[in-house]
């Protein structure tokens, strides 16, 4: 009660959208047989952006519409395989008036009934042409080539070939791109263990830029893959993917040790960032075993034009948060998170 209007939310701060699919969940079936689950695409691209720390809202596939996705600088469509025109339609007019794509997989390869178009819905808007049908793994999953050095690669410098993923819709692209598919091969005998074609012109991710747009498509299930086999590798390529497109414009960053989920909300008093500490053994089994508690956590607000801030405090701890505000970056440290903290700051 205390602290009540610190959680009456007014809007929220995050400039990320990702789009939840109740089609897809219902009407899509994904490779992988019997042990394939749609929402496996969705699972991935969730844990890539905790570990990257991303704030991000989930948007509903019907409510596209221009007044919902102007709030966004990006948005990500963790293989949407089912699009209607009208949502193509959509997603197309944000793109051309400056919004950020990412898109994965069959991403629109499919109408809103679940029926094959000829062309990917949103072939236009990335550039490319479907050249095939879903092909999977042949005893090894395939791998991504690097042809030359770009943001999202960051970190990748001392090696020339990166995981890739399970599955992939082999598609073309008008230009030449930073990664190119090593096709899968037998994983055994080991006579066999290698590649029949080692250099392909096979896009494995496809980049785009018109304007201040910046769009990413990813042909292979990388956000399945990731989810499925925790390869760190991929999860970075979606979070370097992800800062490209949103041209690194974080309304809020929170570094520091551990695993975190991150909300920031504008509130009647001013704005509140709550950090949720997931650091424990089952993270992704849906329930807590033990809290490892973590240290120090550094935030850097963007505040909105003329505000200004008489303090900041951490609610569960109760205690006032030493602040300084350089022209319109706020910048303060929470001391500790045991389980769950939240930064309210309070303006002038």
């Amino acid at each position: 009660a205390k602290y009540e209007p610190h959680f009456v939310n007014r809007r929220p701060v995050a400039n990320l959208a990702v789009v939840f699919s109740q089609r897809a969940n219902t009407l899509y079936t994904p490779p992988g047989g019997s042990n394939a689950s749609a929402g496996d695409f969705l699972q991935g691209m969730y844990y890539a952006l905790l570990e990257g720390r991303f704030l991000f809202d989930f948007v509903h596939e019907d409510d596209l519409s221009p007044e919902t996705l102007k709030k966004y600088a990006a948005v990500i469509m963790p293989n949407v395989a089912l699009l209607t025109d009208q949502q193509c339609a959509q997603l197309r007019d944000y793109a051309r008036a400056g919004g950020g794509l990412l898109a994965t997989f069959e991403t629109g390869r499919y109408d809103g009934a679940g029926a094959r178009r000829r062309q990917l819905g949103l072939a236009d808007v990335f550039g490319i042409a479907a050249a095939g049908d879903v092909e999977g793994p042949h005893g090894n999953s395939y791998y991504a080539r690097i042809e030359r050095r770009h943001p999202i690669l960051n970190g990748f410098e001392d090696t020339e070939v990166l995981p890739g993923a399970e599955y992939r819709l082999p598609v073309k692209a008008g230009r030449p791109q930073i990664l190119t598919v090593v096709a899968p091969y037998p994983a055994f005998p080991p006579e066999m263990v290698y590649t029949r074609a080692p250099k392909t012109d096979e896009p494995a991710i496809v980049l785009t830029e018109e304007g201040a747009s910046r769009r990413v498509w990813l042909p292979g299930d990388v956000d399945r893959s990731f989810w499925r086999s925790g390869d760190g590798d991929l999860s970075r390529i979606l979070q370097q993917a992800v800062r490209w497109v949103l041209r690194d414009r974080m309304p809020v960053s929170v570094s520091g040790s551990g695993l975190v989920e991150l909300f920031a909300w504008e509130t009647e008093p001013g704005f509140a960032v709550h950090i949720l500490n997931y650091t424990n053994p089952s993270f992704a089994k849906g329930w807590f075993r033990e809290v490892y508690p973590l240290g120090p956590q550094a935030v850097k607000m963007e505040l909105p034009e003329g505000v200004r801030v008489n303090k900041v405090m951490a609610l569960r701890a109760g205690t006032e948060l030493r602040h300084r505000v350089t022209g319109r970056t706020l910048e303060f440290t929470v001391p500790a998170v045991r389980d769950y903290e939240i930064a309210a700051v309070v303006r002038g």
